[in-house]
């Protein structure tokens, strides 16, 4: 068997490689040519044919121009009125288009057109319908204009409807604009306007009672002098505060002077009782100090001086206690004060929320008034415009060009015709060659195999005799073959030889075919000769149970066969017949089972095979279809390899395909495809194909 690594070289390409390369294209494109080449031609002739015969049309138009309308009497860009009436046109194109579509107009135009014009529709069941199928209407992307055209293979004819029919769209358009105008400028004087006149009035009396409800005082300015106010109370509140600070600090100071150091405090400087009092403290303490020195403590100058020093500090004691009352007495005042500013100031604030209240009320109403006002005026002015205009034509459609009688005709446009014929051609082509090759996908040539399998081709087998593949007997050659035909088989035993080297010892080869009838057989017995002829010992292994051949063809019906080996009812060497090809033996059925597939997986099968690799060079296994029997792939494991066989113009690409996918997943190597039965020479493939004219003309000579 082979190994792992030979069976994973020789697997089945992937999914993505079996889809349509640009070579099967090609190959196909080779196969089906001719029908290519046919079905195209015969749409381009086909479509030039149709386009030459067909009536000649011809379209003659007019050009309109419709535009959003600008009115006669000007306006702010920001007029809402005039935004309203740029929004009105915004859909005004699509509806001149269809008015121009409509069958009023159409119906109007068949009227308005001479007798002789309109004789040819008025024959018509619907009259109208029939006129309306010949209105063309094109319009311009990304522009206001429309193009009117009528088509009729008169061309004069053609004309005079188009200029009719535009006519008559101008009349009933303005028709219809100037009962608009006046119909909106009534609604404006009867209606609109009246009632925003009402608005306006309301809007003023409320804002008149308002201002009597308050005096018709300002609100506005009462908020800016109750603001003033609030903002001076705010600065004596400050100024206030301030005081008190000054007042406190003065009475903590006075408090806790310190007798020494109190004599330097700020506050007894500016203070006339005080300094004077400090002034004697002052001189007495100083001639306190210079009497000690020259006295006694007890001396009565010392003493009196104490008692002057005491009167004076009781003194200046009693003047610091006014100082604090009155600093008391102050503060309180300012206290005072500071309340009655704290509560002027909510008054005040108060009193700007309700007048904050007023101004916002004074707004809105004034607001209200203006805008009822503004609104007025705008449809006043609207109304204006309305009566100004509703005498006037339409403004909005200008007639660019008229229609004249064309000189070109419109159909049919014989060289665009082919040029689509031959796009449409390709395309109906190339459709119709790839259903046809999926109708008929026989392998043809060897080629095909190479491309749509990825196998290489062994050989290339010739047609064998005129029975070949007529009957189930396989085919051998014997001296009455050419010898073009024995070098095919020469060749394939090249080629099996050489694919087979990595093998050592004995090799055993399986030959199947995708179906039945394909030559399997025959490419056995004939590979089995020409091995055996370079001198090979070679088995033929006929493991086609279903339908076996080569123990009738070339071997003996004799039991045992196969099956009593199988069975263990005999030894696979009573099994082995020798054949009617020198130095080739053959064994297998004597007849058909219908339990092949249960034959093919007994352990028995494996002992066969490892018992034939023992007396044999070469064991060429024959089975059954791989397609149609389920133990093929399942023998063909067994095998070192195997070689598939393909019959030109029977085998299906499909058919091949699934044997591939097949043998592929159960791990099969696949050295190669025999083509067989091929018919005539398959050019520059092969020694059978280099050499077949020279084979074939010597043995007609010796046969001559």
């Amino acid at each position: 068997m082979a190994s792992p690594s030979d069976q994973s070289d020789h697997k089945i390409p992937s999914i993505h490689e079996e889809a349509a390369s640009l070579r099967q294209v090609l190959l196909i494109f080779r196969r089906r040519w001719r029908l290519f080449l046919i079905t195209w031609i015969a749409t381009v002739v086909g479509t030039g044919i149709v386009s030459l015969t067909m009536t000649k049309q011809y379209r003659p138009q007019a050009t309109l121009e419709i535009r959003p309308e600008t009115p006669l009497i000007s306006a702010e860009s920001q007029d809402p009125a005039m935004q309203a009436s740029r929004n009105l046109w915004e859909n005004y194109y699509r509806t001149q288009e269809s008015i121009l579509n409509s069958a009023t107009l159409h119906e109007a135009a068949l009227k308005a057109i001479p007798e002789p014009l309109r004789r040819e529709f008025e024959e018509k069941p619907d009259p109208v319908a029939a006129f309306a199928k010949r209105v063309d209407i094109e319009k311009v992307r990304s522009s206001f204009i429309l193009k009117v055209g009528f088509i009729d293979p008169d061309k004069e004819k053609a004309t005079q409807i188009v200029n009719v029919l535009v006519s008559l769209y101008l009349e009933e358009a303005n028709k219809h604009l100037r009962d608009l105008r006046s119909g909106a400028a009534d609604v404006l004087s009867k209606e609109t306007l009246p009632a925003m006149r009402q608005n306006v009035n309301d809007a003023d009396r409320a804002l008149r009672d308002f201002q009597a409800e308050n005096g018709f005082i300002d609100p506005q300015e009462q908020y800016v002098a109750l603001a003033n106010a609030r903002r001076t109370v705010l600065e004596r509140i400050i100024q206030i505060r301030l005081k008190e600070l000054q007042l406190r600090a003065q009475v903590d100071a006075l408090r806790d002077p310190g007798l020494d150091g109190g004599l330097y405090n700020p506050i007894f400087q500016n203070t006339r009782l005080l300094e004077i009092l400090t002034t004697q403290q002052e001189q007495i303490e100083s001639e306190l100090a210079s009497q000690r020195r020259e006295l006694k403590p007890d001396h009565p100058a010392i003493l009196q001086l104490q008692d002057q020093l005491k009167r004076v500090q009781d003194k200046i004691r009693q003047a610091i206690r006014g100082m604090i009352g009155a600093f008391e007495t102050e503060l309180a005042a300012a206290d005072a004060e500071e309340k009655a500013a704290l509560g002027e100031q909510k008054r005040i604030e108060k009193e700007m929320a309700d007048i904050s209240m007023r101004v916002f009320q004074s707004k809105r109403l004034d607001a209200e008034l203006t805008t009822a006002r503004e609104l007025y005026n705008a449809y006043l002015k609207k109304h204006g415009e309305e009566v100004a205009t509703s005498g006037g034509g339409l403004g909005s459609v200008r007639i660019i060009d008229k229609a004249v009688v064309p000189v070109k005709t419109y159909k049919p446009d014989v060289l665009m015709n082919l040029g689509l014929g031959a796009v449409v051609g390709l395309l109906i082509a190339a459709a119709g060659m790839f259903v046809s090759e999926q109708l008929d996908d026989r392998i043809r040539s060897a080629h095909e195999v190479q491309v749509f399998l990825g196998l290489e081709v062994l050989a290339v087998v010739p047609k064998l005799g005129d029975k070949a593949g007529q009957s189930d007997a396989p085919f051998l050659l014997d001296e009455r073959a050419s010898l073009a035909e024995f070098e095919t088989f020469r060749a394939m035993r090249s080629e099996v030889a050489i694919r087979l080297e990595d093998i050592p010892g004995p090799k055993v080869l399986a030959v199947l075919s995708p179906m039945s009838s394909e030559g399997k057989s025959t490419v056995t017995v004939n590979l089995a000769k020409v091995l055996a002829m370079d001198g090979r010992k070679v088995l033929i292994f006929d493991a086609d149970m279903r339908r076996p051949t080569m123990n009738s063809n070339f071997g003996s019906k004799e039991m045992p066969d196969l099956g009593a080996v199988l069975r263990g009812e005999a030894d696979l060497r009573q099994a082995i017949r020798p054949s009617r090809i020198p130095g080739v033996d053959v064994v297998g059925m004597a007849s058909g089972t219908s339990h092949a597939a249960e034959l093919a997986g007994l352990p028995a099968f494996d002992e066969i095979f490892k018992r034939l690799r023992q007396g044999y060079d070469y064991v060429i296994v024959d089975s059954a279809p791989v397609n149609q029997a389920s133990e093929s792939a399942l023998i063909a494991r067994r095998c070192d390899a195997v070689m598939i066989v393909l019959r030109e113009r029977r085998t299906s690409r499909g058919a091949a395909q699934a044997s591939r996918r097949r043998l592929a997943g159960m791990g099969v190597r696949v050295l190669g495809a025999a083509l067989n039965a091929v018919e005539g020479p398959e050019s520059a493939y092969g020694y059978y194909g280099y050499y077949y004219s020279y084979y074939k003309t010597r043995d007609d000579k010796n046969k001559a």
